[in-house]
């Protein structure tokens, strides 16, 4: 998936950086244990600050455990099952099978190859995660579809095609949930959708230019080239993105959760496009 979506560890105090890590945990073993051990391979961090929103807005109750990393063989303190959880793993599950038939279509040669592996894996997981949120996939294919004809079409407006793509992490965020939880979740996802796409258009758009590939920064400006030179706009871009998602998260009345959440979004999503900037212009020299 992406990744993008991380806190600033430094900033955090010790408790918060323990709980992010033990709901990391927890939804690795969730997803393990309820949805494929498939999930637990490719679990990101943005799919942590799903879960952990889902929770603020929600007003799901967190507890811990320790228990065994089937990985690590260590003993580490993870979040307990709770719906929100449950949910962000089934979510996790749905969207990283259709990832995999995106990239079925989208790559060529050995990678493709790959990509049809995964596919087959994929496949199980989907089943279990469909069960486990009914609805959620055929929306999520509709709202797909038509960010999948945009990208063919090579749509050169960066807003009307990260709009497609942030209706699908809207849908995926506040699915589910009822009343006005629902339309917060809405537009914290929508608004976070929306900073995804586009910093991994930026972050790939040198790369999609050298494979051939379809980029909507580069349709809009014309190639890499003049994408890192308007490095500054689109950073402002992403913190407009950042600040809707703070305004619509307020809109909850607040939570334990807050000080997290709110390190992640505004602190990790500055890093996040720093970091993309510096590889952009070390590999433009």
């Amino acid at each position: 998936m992406f990744g993008y979506i991380k806190p600033r560890f430094p900033e955090l105090l010790v408790k918060e950086n323990e709980f992010y890590k033990a709901v990391y945990c927890g939804i690795c073993r969730i997803g393990g244990k309820r949805v494929s051990r498939f999930t637990r391979l490719m679990l990101n961090n943005d799919f942590v600050f799903m879960c952990l929103v889902r929770m603020a807005v929600c007003g799901d109750t967190a507890c811990a455990e320790t228990r065994r990393c089937p990985y690590s063989l260590k003993k580490k303190c993870m979040l307990c099952e709770n719906p929100s959880a449950l949910y962000t793993s089934a979510a996790f599950g749905i969207l990283l099978y259709y990832k995999a038939l995106d990239d079925v279509a989208d790559r060529r040669g050995i990678f493709r190859l790959a990509a049809k592996f995964r596919a087959l894996f994929a496949r199980g997981m989907f089943r279990r995660a469909d069960a486990l949120c009914p609805g959620l996939a055929e929306g999520v294919k509709e709202r797909l579809s038509v960010l999948a004809g945009l990208e063919k079409a090579r749509a050169s407006s960066p807003d009307l095609v990260a709009d497609s793509f942030a209706s699908v992490t809207a849908l995926a965020a506040s699915y589910g949930a009822e009343g006005e939880a629902r339309d917060i979740l809405w537009e914290c996802g929508y608004h976070i959708g929306r900073y995804i796409y586009i910093i991994d258009a930026y972050e790939d758009c040198a790369r999609d230019e050298k494979d051939r590939g379809y980029n909507v920064l580069n349709e809009y400006y014309g190639g890499p080239d003049r994408v890192i030179a308007d490095t500054e706009q689109i950073g402002q871009t992403l913190r407009d993105s950042i600040h809707a998602f703070c305004r619509s998260y307020e809109r909850a009345g607040g939570s334990v959760y807050d000080k997290l959440v709110y390190n992640i979004a505004e602190l990790g999503s500055a890093d996040a496009f720093a970091a993309v900037t510096d590889k952009l212009k070390g590999t433009d020299k």
